[in-house]
């Protein structure tokens, strides 16, 4: 089933032989199995067959506008529902499932399931599991992908781990070194935010909703359309990461690496880049390929 799933897109710039191989041989975490976890979707028929899947949530019926479950599934973890979804559509994938809350006493479990695989998709909802997959990944210099579900729009980046860079040093969380249990979360959750606060983020909800979501009184906004648009972005982000692990060449385009975000705003229709620690906007030059910088006036 895998070569009829991945014959078509043979001959498709930078889907190589050589890379379209690799991804068959590449292991990625996904750790969030809601709207960003619908980047399985998207891997699995670009040719992914070998995941690692993390969460603790169930399916409901609202998850059913934008995960491919069937009204069937609603009930069971969302980390059982991949794994058959995904072994249905190809019988030869390799889905290790881990029915479980990440906190922050976790760190050493974490290190033993991060340790192998050779890509991480992080999409979970809770700052203790983002901050400390996060760190993890930074440690083990394990490339890490990251697209907010919740932003409706393209948006995706790359933790390469170069240098210092990390969530933590870009974020100036003030938590390095610091033994994650006794971090206050509380804290550092508007400096966690930040990061992913880009240029005209908050616009995309009513007001009045985006109030009683910052509150907690109704859960985060997604719609298919938008999470379609994020996860095509992490998919592809992830191949060109395969590449790069892999030692392929990539044509006309590059990994994007944190603190760069490259952005789409369907609203606008507008393609830019965002510095996240310069909180400078990119506009790129398609004909020239060069990048005029300005400063974002929050």
């Amino acid at each position: 089933m895998w070569d009829q799933i991945v014959d078509r897109q043979r001959g498709i710039g930078n889907f190589t032989d050589e890379i379209i191989e690799a991804m068959g041989r590449t292991r990625v975490l996904v750790a969030g199995a809601g709207g960003n976890g619908a980047v399985l979707d998207f891997l699995v028929r670009t040719g992914f067959q070998r995941f690692v899947i993390i969460d603790f949530d169930v399916v409901e019926a609202t998850n059913l506008n934008r995960l491919p479950f069937m009204p069937d599934s609603i009930g069971k973890a969302k980390t059982e529902a991949w794994k058959e979804y995904l072994q249905k559509l190809n019988p030869a994938c390799d889905v290790t499932v881990h029915y479980r809350r990440v906190t922050k006493n976790d760190e050493a479990w974490v290190e033993d399931v991060i340790s192998e695989v050779d890509i991480v998709a992080l999409g979970m909802t809770d700052i203790e599991a983002n901050f400390l997959i996060s760190r993890v990944c930074h440690r083990l210099r394990k490339r890490m992908v990251v697209g907010p579900g919740t932003s409706n729009c393209w948006v995706v980046s790359t933790f390469t781990h170069k240098g210092r860079i990390s969530l933590e040093s870009i974020g100036g969380l003030g938590t390095e070194g610091t033994d994650a249990r006794e971090i206050d979360y509380r804290a550092i959750l508007p400096g966690f935010m930040r990061l992913y606060m880009f240029p005209g983020r908050v616009e995309r909800l009513y007001p009045e909703t985006l109030e009683k979501v910052q509150r907690g009184d109704i859960p985060p906004r997604n719609c298919k359309i938008f999470i379609s648009m994020v996860n095509a972005a992490a998919c592809w982000e992830i191949v060109k990461n395969t590449a790069v692990l892999n030692g392929l060449p990539l044509q006309n385009t590059k990994v994007i690496e944190f603190p760069l975000v490259q952005i789409f705003d369907p609203f606008r229709g507008s393609a830019y880049y965002y510095h996240a620690a310069k909180d400078k906007i990119g506009i790129p030059n398609w004909l020239t390929g060069r990048i005029r910088w300005v400063s974002h006036q929050r």
